[in-house]
């Protein structure tokens, strides 16, 4: 099986337009949740989202000729040409497979529509084959939409095809955005919060949800990029509890992060990179999980309280700063988190900590009961 290295990434949040900017407004504490009016509610919700118009600069800025892309659109490509300046080997040939991850994708399409045709934007292969166009790709992309877990299935998916050599290299994508439809829908849930939400906290009232677009080229090949940074192993898991509620005892989760340690070898996880909705009933779930695990006592932190939920782009973006925090041997603090809120407690980072870094386990959670746990290493 061959070694699946990590040769860049760039992450498009209302934080920063790459990676490396994203990450040091996280270190400094910066948040992008904001409180937004939306018409099915006389309140606000706190969401992260991108600015149009400085999205619109940055992909003018890209020198595409005229045409009518999404928001989403936008963002993909901007994540996808950011990932691939970054590497000096031209991606978008037969060796390179383009893996396209979204739980909605243009889902605000359907806003104000009255047409019983659907339009051809709202189907995910059709947004895949629009930014595998605009980028140059060879290859029709594969499409990835499993919930919450999408974008980190989606690594996972790339890792196991290079690892059996159909191609020598991958670009994985991961892209939401915040539409009436998902907020409504986790509304309906009385899932929301309307203050930013404060993951395993005791005073956790719901998520807030964000935007992301994100892209991380994964290879085989030595000397393509950083390369300083291993895909070890990742697992998937479905324990189909229920269509949304998690298993109370953690129980997909803990089989796929079993798994991944299994096959671990030697060392230990220096720290986790959890899902962390700060909903009432994920947070007590993943606790479930890392204590039957026996990971209770691993440094963790989740990301919402700085970009919100970003569904399918979730697992992607927080990985790709738990890689940087990885190489800078620095761990980010679990924005919103005071006092343990789990009947099991686990270890939410407090603040910014030096610390030396080798091996970081990202997981993630979905409706449906699906469950993933990717194992990333510095390269030896």
């Amino acid at each position: 099986m061959k070694k699946v290295l990590h040769a860049a990434s760039t992450c498009i949040t209302p934080l920063g337009f790459t990676t490396a900017a994203t990450f040091d407004a996280v270190q400094t504490g910066e948040s992008g949740l904001r409180p937004h009016w939306f018409d099915f509610s006389d309140e606000s919700f706190c969401t992260a989202t991108i600015d149009e118009a400085r999205l619109a600069a940055a992909f003018d800025n890209l020198g595409f000729p005229a045409n009518p892309y999404s928001k989403l659109e936008k963002m993909s490509i901007l994540a996808v040409t950011g990932a691939l300046s970054q590497v000096d080997t031209p991606l978008t040939g037969p060796d390179t497979l383009l893996v396209y991850c979204s739980t909605k994708g243009n889902i605000g399409h359907l806003a104000g529509g009255t047409s019983a045709v659907v339009p051809p934007t709202l189907y995910l292969s059709q947004l895949a084959r629009t930014v595998a166009q605009a980028c140059g790709f060879a290859n029709e992309p594969v499409v990835v939409s499993n919930a919450c877990i999408s974008s980190l299935q989606g690594v996972l998916i790339a890792k196991r095809l290079l690892s059996a050599g159909r191609y020598r290299h991958a670009v994985v994508v991961g892209a939401d955005e915040v539409s009436k439809f998902t907020l409504a829908g986790f509304h309906a849930f009385n899932a929301l919060s309307r203050q930013p939400c404060r993951p395993f906290d005791a005073t956790r009232e719901g998520i807030n949800l964000g935007d992301a677009a994100v892209a991380m080229v994964l290879t085989t090949v030595p000397g393509v990029g950083s390369g300083d940074v291993e895909v070890v192993t990742g697992f998937s898991t479905n324990d189909a509890h229920h269509i949304s509620a998690p298993s109370r005892t953690g129980e997909g989760l803990y089989q796929a992060v079993t798994k991944v340690l299994r096959q671990m070898g030697e060392g230990t996880v220096d720290f986790i990179g959890a899902h962390g909705t700060a909903t009432r009933y994920n947070d007590e779930m993943e606790a479930q999980a890392f204590h039957r695990a026996g990971l209770h006592d691993v440094p963790l932190h989740s990301l919402k309280g700085y970009f919100g939920h970003t569904l399918g782009a979730a697992g992607i973006l927080e990985a790709a700063l738990g890689i940087e925090s990885m190489r800078r041997n620095e761990l980010i603090a679990s924005k919103g988190y005071q006092t343990c809120g789990t009947s099991l407690p686990v270890r939410p980072i407090a603040r910014r900590t030096r610390a030396e870094l080798r091996h970081f386990l990202k997981t993630s959670s979905g409706f449906g009961g699906c469950n993933a746990a990717v194992l990333f290493a510095k390269a030896a």
